[in-house]
């Protein structure tokens, strides 16, 4: 059994002298202070984080987490200052790590925030080796219109790029999880795509009742769009077996939805504007 985490945390900052210049999501310190006890509550095996930016905070978490994730990955490998706020912690060990930027993204993403992928093995002792790429797709750049328009095609390159990525030699169980920034009602063409290289949606394994309803949603006080409905799931884990070996999914469910984190003259909030989403995997 093996349980994979993905969530985005929304920790982008910029600060100068100990002052926010910039954050992504709102209460990026009250939040982060509640992120590592979050993650022991989780208790996964492997967490997969997006938006662990700047490097500090990936540096600073994964100090925190290593009783309980000795390995990690993201921090070595992705050496600037505004990296791709990719980390992946596992209580496994890790080999093979390695961080790359996404060709296509926005000037704001590359200069501040790149987006990217970072991929390494995990050997676990019950699925064997497994290929992790923890990824973080465009969600559409600043406040420009034509980049906000661009950004279906930056995201479909990139996701092409990651699964290119994956389609390397590798005999064992295969995980592309992440932030993808879109599902198959938006992007069918990259979800078409995922499906021709052999991947699968983990959650379409389970029962219709079964799935999660979403880790994006506009209910949520963190999210500052105007968009409504229901939860969408822009959080994905897509699994490519190894040949002639079933993998199960036995369970893939919302975690850190719950409001945690008290804020002063207000409601306690969510830890982000996503919500995590774990997910068991047996051997068939």
């Amino acid at each position: 059994m093996l349980r994979i985490l993905t969530f985005n945390t929304g920790l982008t900052e910029i600060r100068l002298f100990g002052y926010a210049l910039y954050e992504d999501v709102p209460y990026v310190v009250a939040r982060a202070a509640h992120l590592a006890p979050a993650l022991r509550g989780v208790n996964a095996d492997i967490v997969l984080l997006q938006e662990l930016v700047p490097q500090r905070v990936k540096k600073g978490l994964a100090a925190e987490l290593r009783d309980l994730y000795p390995h990690r990955a993201g921090i070595d490998e992705d050496t600037r200052f505004y990296g791709t706020g990719l980390l992946t912690l596992s209580r496994h060990p890790i080999a093979d790590a390695s961080c790359t930027r996404f060709a296509e993204q926005t000037f704001e993403e590359g200069l501040f925030g790149p987006r990217g992928m970072l991929g390494c093995t995990v050997r676990t002792p019950g699925l064997g080796p497994c290929r992790v790429i923890n990824l973080h797709a465009t969600a559409g750049g600043a406040s420009r219109k034509r980049r906000r328009q661009g950004a279906p095609g930056r995201r479909s390159a990139q996701l092409a790029q990651a699964i290119e990525a994956a389609a390397a030699p590798f005999e064992g169980t295969v995980v592309l999880a992440g932030d993808f920034n879109s599902d198959p009602a938006n992007d069918p063409a990259t979800h078409k795509r995922l499906g021709a290289a052999g991947f699968a949606d983990v959650a379409a394994r389970l029962p219709e009742a079964a799935r999660p309803p979403g880790t994006w949603h506009p209910a949520n006080p963190l999210n500052r769009g105007k968009a409504s409905g229901a939860a969408r799931r822009v959080d994905h884990m897509i699994l490519r077996p190894p040949a002639g070996r079933g993998i199960e999914t036995s369970d893939a469910r919302i975690v850190l939805d719950e409001p945690a984190v008290p804020v002063p003259g207000g409601d306690p909030l969510p830890l982000s504007d996503h919500y995590g989403l774990l997910t068991t995997l047996t051997p068939a």
